[in-house]
């Protein structure tokens, strides 16, 4: 994993074990850096709303850049 790569940011429903990703696109090394955050989701696989703190959760693998030219 690259520094200055962004990777979605995960969690794991507590009702269906279901990894969810939760739109959220983070640098690693910026993470590190960041206070303690609680995440609060409304999961689309339970339809309940879930509390996360981010070390809860874990990063995904990097997200294919957009190809598309503008």
């Amino acid at each position: 994993m690259r520094a200055t790569e962004m990777n979605p940011l995960l969690f794991q429903c507590p009702k269906t074990l279901r990894e969810l990703d939760t739109g959220i696109e983070v640098n690693i090394n910026k993470l590190r850096s960041v206070q303690p955050v609680t995440v609060s989701l409304l999961c689309p696989f339970c339809g309940k709303s879930h509390k996360w703190k981010l070390a809860d959760g874990w990063i995904g693998e990097p997200t294919e850049p957009d190809s598309r030219v503008y």
